[in-house]
């Protein structure tokens, strides 16, 4: 069982570092609230996020993206509401084409073989990788 979780670490630390070099490359990272961007900073994420929560709906969300023309990756919750949420938003900026076809959200739920609900758990799910990186990454 622990090598399964070192490998997942292993697994979500090259998931924190491709997000990293998406970012740099003009992507922005978008979840659903402020734990779920406290996680991925933890990890050791160090690229934009847009915390939907802070938007007044999905109209006023994607509006914002779209006109910054830059590829939205979305890592909302798997949960009800996080899944109506991706879909609407997704048939919305479908429009614009400016997003990365759910890619790192299917990639989020291989890595994690599906048991990681919501992007806040991450942390929770591999401590010692998280206390290992966000010690080497923040001095």
């Amino acid at each position: 069982m622990m090598h399964d979780r070192e490998e997942i670490a292993l697994k979500i630390r090259e998931f924190i570092e491709s997000l990293n070099q998406e970012c740099i490359a003009g992507a922005i990272v978008t979840v659903e609230g402020k734990k779920d961007e406290s996680a991925l900073r933890e990890l050791g994420f160090s690229g934009e996020i847009l915390v939907y929560n802070n938007f007044k709906g999905i109209t006023n969300f994607v509006d914002h993206v779209s006109w910054s023309g830059r590829k939205v990756i979305l890592l909302l919750d798997r949960d009800k509401k996080g899944r109506t949420l991706t879909s609407k938003i997704f048939k919305k900026l479908d429009l614009f084409g400016c997003h990365d076809g759910l890619y790192y959200k299917k990639l989020f739920v291989r890595i994690t073989h599906g048991k990681i609900m919501c992007v806040e758990n991450l942390s929770n799910y591999c401590p010692p990788f998280a206390e290992k990186y966000s010690k080497s990454t923040y001095p």
